[in-house]
């Protein structure tokens, strides 16, 4: 009996032992796991940088004058309007549009500026027509005046008429031709008529 006693008691000291030993596993993988979420949490957070950049550069419109608008040597017989048109695929000069009138052949341009942007944009552009005197749309010799209307602007030699606004490409020359519409009146004073035709460009 006591040999089965001295069993028994064994066994269930080696159970306790066995149990002991899970327990402790248990508690050793939990000590691990609480180990390694303190780590986590105090562990340095990731960090890196870019650089911003900016470029500020000042864009300037070159505007030239090239050529004045030319209406050349008019004889007339009573009334007339001659025009020149700013968008033709070459110049044509002045033509009889309309009346009795002759122009000297060989006289006579359409205007032109060239303007230039350092980088690329499209730009606003307007016209105006003054005889120096703050009369619009007139021309001037003396006391006598001529009405000079319709005037046109195209962007290039194939460009449509009036545009308000011209793409521009970086330091390139684009070219803005200038026309109108002179009305000679009937007994039109002779004289050489001169007035102002301001073009200004501006972006927008």
């Amino acid at each position: 009996m006591e040999s089965g006693y001295y069993k028994h008691v064994t066994e269930t000291i080696r159970k306790k032992e066995m149990n002991l030993r899970h327990k402790t596993f248990i508690l050793i993988g939990i000590i691990g796991i609480l180990i390694g979420i303190t780590g986590m949490a105090n562990a340095a957070p990731a960090s890196d940088t870019i650089t911003a950049t900016a470029t500020i550069q000042t864009a300037t419109i070159t505007l030239t004058p090239v050529d004045d608008l030319n209406f050349g040597t008019i004889i007339h017989a009573g009334p007339a309007t001659i025009l020149v048109e700013a968008t033709a695929a070459t110049d044509n000069g002045p033509q009889v549009d309309s009346g009795d009138a002759i122009i000297t052949t060989g006289t006579g341009q359409r205007g032109q500026f060239d303007v230039s942007s350092p980088v690329d944009a499209t730009v606003d552009v307007s016209y105006a027509i003054d005889d120096g005197a703050g009369n619009s749309d007139q021309i001037v010799s003396g006391v006598n005046t001529m009405v000079l209307t319709a005037a046109s602007i195209g962007a290039n030699s194939t460009g449509g008429t009036n545009p308000t606004t011209l793409a521009l490409t970086a330091s390139q020359t684009t070219p803005i031709y200038v026309g109108g519409l002179l009305q000679v009146g009937a007994g039109q004073a002779e004289g050489t008529y001169t007035g102002t035709i301001t073009v200004t460009v501006d972006y927008p």
